[in-house]
């Protein structure tokens, strides 16, 4: 959205990193020294990317990136499963096999029936399926692994399908310190079995909190980042889904409600942690308080109507009860139109509304 804004300073096109990694860091690398730029705050996937290869940066625009190892584990659901089994928390129940024609057989002895299939790399629910039988999950994980030419060592993760809420908590890291936590529940989803949430509410979890900080203690980490959990409702009982090290779709919560996880990293990098601490403890946690991405419940209410269920999309669009919008500024009015248009462009070239761009998941 940033291009059609008329705050910007300016803005540059650059090569996709899924395309060409090269071409992309040293596009990269050229407008940081062009333009001056200090600090490098990427929102999505790229962050790995450059993390693994910040040695080829302008000295010191890398200060708000994250340890590419780190980058690394959480972007692989298998390892980040396996370092938050080894600190004793929940996480959903794994189904381990050897051989994708085993699967039914081994689902069934796990006496599981409706389970969830995961590529090792995705996000906003790319490369996640579901299953409503070890049958199922059998032709679904055969499919995957031929639809993107997996091996062995890619093989999709499948785990018992857990029903609850969806929460995030939300942190900043300053070289293993704490800095800023931030914690909120989804309320709606784009995509109802999970994804980006377009409507969302400030909460509080101890629970969930100690165990990201618990996580992210172990490790030292450095930078933003948000875990998102499962929680019934019912049992209070929660389990770790995935962690998203990086910026998140759903931050424009955090910001408007009293957390600004940007302006404090910078604060980190510019002036210190403890700037950044006593910054924060001065500020005022705005609740109740909800956001919603506009758009989002655009395209939610878009697919009700389509579902024919006119009473659910007049419900997603007028009875938000969202105190603040992502995406819709007054005194900034170009940019909500300028990202209905990029969002049509991507979606007529890719034939989807959640298109998966090549190498994106896998």
């Amino acid at each position: 959205m940033g291009q059609w804004s008329r705050l910007k300073a300016g803005f540059s096109y650059y090569p996709s990193h899924y395309l060409d990694e090269d071409a992309f860091l040293r596009s990269i690398s050229e407008i940081c020294s062009e333009h001056g730029i200090r600090f490098i705050l990427p929102s999505h996937n790229e962050t790995e990317v450059l993390a693994r290869h910040r040695q080829h940066l302008p000295k010191g625009v890398d200060a708000l990136i994250p340890a590419a190892d780190h980058c690394a584990l959480f972007n692989n659901k298998s390892r980040s499963y396996d370092l938050v089994e080894s600190l004793r928390l929940p996480v959903p129940k794994r189904i381990r096999y050897r051989e994708p024609t085993d699967i039914a057989d081994v689902v069934s002895d796990a006496r599981v029936q409706r389970t969830v299939i995961k590529l090792l790399t995705g996000n906003s629910a790319k490369g996640v399926r579901y299953a409503e039988n070890p049958a199922d999950t059998q032709r679904t994980v055969v499919a995957l692994i031929k639809d993107f030419e997996l091996d062995s060592s890619r093989f999709p993760q499948v785990e018992e399908h857990v029903v609850g809420e969806g929460w995030g908590v939300s942190v900043l890291y300053w070289q293993g310190q704490l800095i800023a936590s931030f914690t909120h529940r989804r309320l709606r989803e784009k995509i109802a079995t999970g994804g980006t949430s377009t409507l969302r509410e400030v909460a509080h979890h101890p629970g969930l909190e100690a165990a990201a900080k618990q996580i992210f203690d172990s490790i030292g980490w450095h930078g933003l980042a948000m875990f998102e959990f499962k929680v019934c409702p019912e049992t209070g009982r929660f389990w770790f889904i995935e962690v998203n090290p990086r910026l998140w779709g759903s931050i424009a919560l955090a910001i408007s409600a009293g957390v600004e996880f940007p302006y404090l990293a910078w604060l980190c990098a510019t002036e210190g942690p403890e700037v950044a601490l006593d910054y924060q403890l001065r500020q005022r946690l705005r609740e109740p308080w909800r956001s919603r991405w506009l758009l989002g419940d655009l395209s939610v209410a878009a697919s009700a109507l389509l579902a024919g269920k006119p009473r659910q999309a007049w419900e997603t669009l007028f009875r938000a009860g969202a105190d603040y919008t992502d995406d819709v500024f007054w005194d900034d009015p170009l940019v909500f139109p300028g990202e209905i248009a990029v969002y049509l462009s991507n979606a007529i070239r890719a034939g989807s509304l959640n298109a998966a761009e090549k190498g994106m998941v896998g």
